[in-house]
């Protein structure tokens, strides 16, 4: 049986809109949905009428007599949400505004300045204006503190906040103004909304001679496959024969997307991942239809970030020794929603099935026994706890469900010295923020005008000197007055310099050219990548023999 559209939301309900498709299983008549839950041993039915009164009842109360005023589409929100938070950690609800954002992300696209804007020290920040979007081309820059929004004071607010006002429809206006250290008045800018353009590979070049980096770190959306499909070929015709597929961070999106990703990499026939829901009858797996045009070398780099539609992914890959998997354990997400619009115009997401890798591992984790705070928060890899069923690859080799997808090659992406402190991180920003203004006396080497997102890049760019880290020092520790509590110790700067060597270079790097270029630059830095560039021969081997394995069984 073959998969219809598949929608499943990812793993994070902070992350809203990371999502892996829901499954649009064959409509059943209502006598149908009757029989086949009854035959399960499903409860009565309940009264809806008096469900229906009860509820409204309670909200009439709580509106006529709760100390502060209260908004009908809030708490029913809240409500919905309450109810399916009790059933599992991914079945969720959507308003109007969450499921139109959602729906655009998922195309690829949004409307609003393109920019990305992070909270420091309870501050909003811009740390990169897209290439050629509006936010660009009117003058905007790293570092500029977001202060005012059409006029509203936003000097204080989240991130989170600010984006609310920067986002709209397309073609209307907004008025930005941001506070930036080389300039003693704030600045404001007239910016048009448009759409932004949000590809699932921000980022993919030559790692080294022959090996090709593709940065598949954004979610499956309805463009990935042929986004691929490109990277692919234009790495091949720099001379990539070997590739590295980056999932790191990736949350999910679009399953059909993730399905089609997969058959791009493995043999024609080969099963990608197996559906599972309560009717049994309607259950489905996914095969490559296509296939890889060859057998090249393939590592996947994955961390706990990593779900949904990545986990489908990266468990086709190893279960059928396609290449070997470099990083972390991924979240463990595998459960299956479907999307069901209201009338609203928001929607309902419900699990109704469980997938599978080609094994039949089940990748999803026990949340049966913890909070979502702590679900999504506190992972367990303590490796006492019990696995889940033992599975074999093509080859042979162990595998274990119920945990996510574990590497072949266990790796941190942290060396001794580069972890910090969040005060210090942050603290960090705000005088990375000073240097490429121009405002720390000494250093105007590192001054810098807009993003130059096509410059050729030398490699050794923007080093950083024991006197800009004396100059990192001072103003630290200039700040520990103003933000007491945020670890600005001589003794923690000290513990610090390694990292703050590499964090301040890489900043520097952003300000200069924008992520995906800094990416190239100091990829010598992630260990995790480095160690995938070495195992590349390893993983040929292994895809090698289960390739011939595959084809002595297809002779018989």
């Amino acid at each position: 049986m073959k998969f219809g559209r598949i929608k499943t939301l990812g793993f994070g309900l902070c992350a809203a809109f990371c999502l892996v498709g829901a499954l649009w299983l064959p409509t059943l008549t209502r006598a149908q949905q009757s029989g086949a839950a009854m035959a399960q041993g499903a409860p009565a039915p309940v009264n809806d009428k008096k469900i229906t009164e009860d509820f409204s009842k309670a909200m009439e109360l709580v509106r006529a007599n709760y100390v502060e005023a209260k908004e009908y589409e809030d708490l029913t929100k809240t409500a919905i949400q309450g109810m399916l938070h009790q059933l599992d950690p991914h079945s969720d609800y959507m308003d109007p505004k969450g499921y139109r954002e959602f729906n655009d992300k998922q195309h690829s696209r949004y409307f609003g300045i393109g920019s990305y804007i992070t909270t420091r020290l309870r501050q909003t920040f811009v740390t990169e204006p897209f290439k050629d979007s509006p936010a660009y081309r009117a003058g905007i820059r790293y570092g500029d503190q977001i202060v005012a929004v059409d006029g509203k004071d936003t000097s204080k607010w989240t991130s989170d906040k600010v984006r609310e006002l920067l986002l709209g429809e397309r073609g209307t206006r907004v008025t930005v103004t941001v506070q930036r250290p080389s300039l003693a008045e704030p600045k404001t800018f007239q910016i048009t909304r448009d759409g932004i353009a949000l590809p699932s590979i921000p980022n993919f070049y030559m790692v080294k001679p022959g090996i090709g980096y593709i940065g598949l770190t954004r979610n499956f959306q309805s463009t990935t496959t042929q986004e691929l499909v490109e990277a692919i070929a234009m790495l091949r015709e720099k001379g990539a024969t070997q590739f590295i597929l980056d999932l790191r961070g990736n949350g999910g999106g679009y399953l059909d997307q993730g399905i089609r990703v997969a058959d791009k990499l493995l043999q024609r026939g080969q099963s990608i991942v197996s559906v599972r829901g309560r009717n049994r009858n309607n259950d489905q797996s996914a095969f490559a239809e296509m296939g890889a045009s060859d057998n090249f070398p393939l590592v996947v780099l994955i961390n706990n970030g990593s779900a949904s539609a990545s986990e489908i992914v990266a468990g086709a890959i190893q279960d059928h020794d396609r290449g070997l998997i470099v990083g972390e354990t991924s979240f463990g997400k595998g459960l299956v929603q479907r999307i069901f619009p209201m009338q609203n115009s928001g929607a309902l997401v419900l699990t109704i099935a469980h997938y599978y890798t080609p094994s039949g591992r089940l990748i999803q984790r026990d949340y049966s026994n913890s909070s979502l705070i702590d679900y999504y928060n506190k992972r367990n890899f303590d490796p006492n706890v019990k696995k889940g069923e033992m599975k074999l690859t093509d080859t042979g080799r162990q595998m274990y469900g119920g945990g996510g997808i574990e590497p072949d090659i266990k790796l941190g992406n942290a060396d001794d010295g580069a972890l910090t402190t969040t005060g210090i991180f942050e603290a960090t920003f705000l005088f990375t923020r000073e240097l490429v203004n121009g405002q720390v006396p000494g250093f105007a080497n590192y001054k810098l005008g807009s993003i130059d997102f096509d410059s050729k890049l030398k490699g050794s760019e923007f080093q950083v000197s024991d006197d800009l880290l004396k100059a990192w020092q001072t103003y630290l520790l200039g700040l520990a007055k103003d933000y007491p509590g945020y670890g600005l110790t001589q003794q923690k700067l000290d513990e610090s310099k390694v990292w703050a060597r590499k964090f301040i270079r890489s900043d520097v790097l952003l300000a200069a050219y924008g992520t995906d270029r800094r990416d190239q630059v100091v990829s010598d830095l992630d260990l995790q990548l480095q160690r995938a560039i070495q195992e590349l021969p390893n993983a040929a081997a292994l895809a090698e023999k289960a390739r011939a394995r595959n084809n002595a069984m297809n002779r018989r």
